[in-house]
């Protein structure tokens, strides 16, 4: 007779949904995890909650597993969130003090790696790194008389650093003092169009406006070297460079505009001729310079082959030129999202983007806020590669194939709640951010109404959206009613621990309830997980999902009354 192996984590050398799902209907598992972090010296310590070999690698047992959380963040949040965990090891015996101050091998341990993964026995094959990150700089290492202790972060560290970089210092030796230490811009996109009238946005950076041949201290006319950008731009127009003075603006002759460097990021302006007058109380004069002077001109930045206006590109640009990111550190899905062409709502790769920096920020912060545009976030996935997570409607899944039931909830864990941070039904767009503004938002969209939900609430909740790196109207239109698509539709955030049958899934993963809980019914919903984590007491997976019950998208249409949002309400633009 047939019957059921039990204990198959006793031979399975693969660890996959089938094997979960077996485990699960026999109410067994045999999961362990294991802890690989670098030493001062350049090895490796390999530390577990038991003594145990893993490919033939010994761990010891000296650790207790903390709860490993990794999340997305917030929806419409540029916050960047990382993922940290505190390991503190067993060193009542002195096992480690080679490592420690006054030992042999001390030598810090700051920007260490710590990983830790879960697998099956000895089977090396089957672990999955389901944590790598790097030991903190503040707080990072402790230690007492029975133990060490280790708080480390996740490998977003290493993606969020300082950009841009370069500052104009006395090594321009004609540099005026209120132009030392300016950081020297960094542009990508179109500046040529979308600007004010008669202007354009871009300053240059005049570089030797000490020189007293050029501010005329001296009998002599040199010629004014100015700076656009740190980086080689595509596009240089010589015959839009403006001076302005207060209220008024000349245009300069593009045959005084001279040595254009190769990069398109420098020039000069010939001194001693006619520029023309464009404001009504300015008249045409002799450009000489003078201290406090703007320039203003309109360029194409940095050359990104057939995507320079696309706002996925332009962020990966960044994380490879400003961070330790390669490459291999993106997901494949950066090219989906980048290329995507439908849509006309969701159309990534038609969409304008364009960027101009020179205020220091961090670079992931940024590049979150990019996507906040597009309706994208980004997270690090458990293969430890950027990955994006669409929030796009018609990227949604209506029939996920995991099915999370009750028998998959740890007791007393399943708690929905209302996401009230993002339930706003009013909201107007606010774009295009102008570099000569001190980055204000030059235009802004009409005021659009999710009315359905402003009816059933009772009241407008009201939030404004920016978009300060696109400048299309219609594109930024679009983006404004879809968010109130979602945050008009009453989507609920479900906190809940699940069983290790769901150890392989991920953020940014579709799952489908079928919780039946007391008072609480979900009944084939769609739901998308936002945060993840892994508790080894027992390999409990605690998780916040969003959930779609109110929510109709394409291939889901929800049969309850009270629907407000979703891709087929209606929004309304206010009168």
């Amino acid at each position: 007779m047939a019957s059921n192996d039990r204990k198959p984590f006793l031979t399975a050398t693969v660890l996959d949904q089938d094997f979960l799902d077996t485990c699960h209907d026999n109410l067994v598992n045999d999961l362990e995890l294991i802890v690989d972090i670098q030493d001062p010296q350049g090895g490796t310590i390999h530390v577990s909650d038991r003594n145990k070999y893993v490919g033939g690698t010994y761990y010891a047992a000296r650790l207790q597993f903390p709860v490993i959380t990794r999340t997305v963040g917030d929806f419409l949040s540029p916050q960047l969130e990382f993922s940290s965990i505190t390991l503190e090891l067993n060193n009542a015996d002195g096992f480690f003090n080679e490592f420690l101050p006054a030992g042999a091998d001390f030598d810090g341990w700051i920007g260490n790696t710590v990983v830790v993964k879960l697998g099956l026995r000895d089977v090396a094959s089957t672990y999955k790194t389901i944590f790598s990150g790097r030991i903190t700089e503040e707080g990072g290492f402790q230690r007492s008389i029975k133990s060490i202790t280790f708080i480390a972060r996740d490998d977003f560290d290493k993606l969020n650093q300082s950009f841009p970089k370069t500052i104009l210092t006395d090594a321009f030796t004609s540099i005026e003092a209120s132009k030392l230490n300016t950081v020297v811009p960094y542009i990508y996109g179109d500046w040529t169009v979308n600007v004010e009238p008669l202007l354009a946005s871009i300053p240059a950076i005049p570089v030797n406006g000490a020189d007293p041949d050029v501010n005329g201290d001296s009998s002599f006319s040199t010629a004014v070297q100015l700076v656009i950008s740190e980086n080689d731009n595509t596009y240089f127009d010589d015959t839009q460079v403006y001076l302005r003075r207060g209220d008024n603006a000349w245009l300069i002759d593009s045959t005084d505009i001279v040595s254009i460097s190769a990069g398109k990021n420098s020039f000069s302006i010939t001194q001693g001729n006619t520029m023309t007058a464009i404001t009504a109380d300015a008249v045409d004069e002799a450009f000489e310079y003078a201290s406090g002077d703007e320039f203003l001109v309109k360029v194409k930045g940095k050359d990104l082959g057939a995507y320079d206006d696309n706002i996925v590109e332009q962020a990966r640009d960044i994380l490879l030129t400003f961070t330790d990111a390669v490459s291999g550190d993106f997901a494949s899905n950066w090219n989906t999202f980048r290329d995507k062409a439908s849509p006309t709502v969701s159309a990534i790769s038609t969409f304008k983007s364009r960027i101009w920096i020179q205020e220091p920020a961090d670079t992931l912060t940024y590049v979150l806020s990019l996507f906040e545009q597009v309706r994208l976030e980004v997270f690090l996935n458990r293969d430890q590669k950027l990955e994006i997570l669409s929030n796009h409607l018609d990227d949604f899944v209506a029939n996920p194939s995991f099915q999370i039931k009750n028998w998959d909830v740890v007791k007393d864990t399943f708690t929905p709640k209302l996401d009230e941070r993002n339930n706003f039904n009013r909201s107007k767009g606010q774009f295009n951010g102008l570099p000569n503004r001190k980055g204000e938002l030059f235009q802004e969209t009409p005021v659009f109404r999710a009315t359905a939900a402003i009816a059933q609430t009772g009241r407008e909740i009201s939030k404004r959206v920016l978009f300060p790196n696109l400048y299309d109207e219609t594109v930024v239109i679009n983006q404004v009613k879809e968010i109130l698509r979602i945050a008009g539709g009453y989507i609920e955030n479900v906190n809940v621990e699940l069983t290790w049958r769901s150890m392989l899934l991920d953020i940014g993963d579709f799952v489908k309830l079928n919780v039946n809980i007391q008072g609480t019914v979900f009944e084939n919903v769609p739901a998308l997980i936002r945060q993840i984590g892994y508790d080894p007491q027992g390999i409990k997976i605690p998780m916040k999902l969003w959930s779609f019950q109110m929510l109709p998208f394409p291939g889901h249409s929800p049969g309850f009354p009270g629907i407000t949002g979703g891709s087929s309400v209606s929004i309304d633009e206010e009168v």
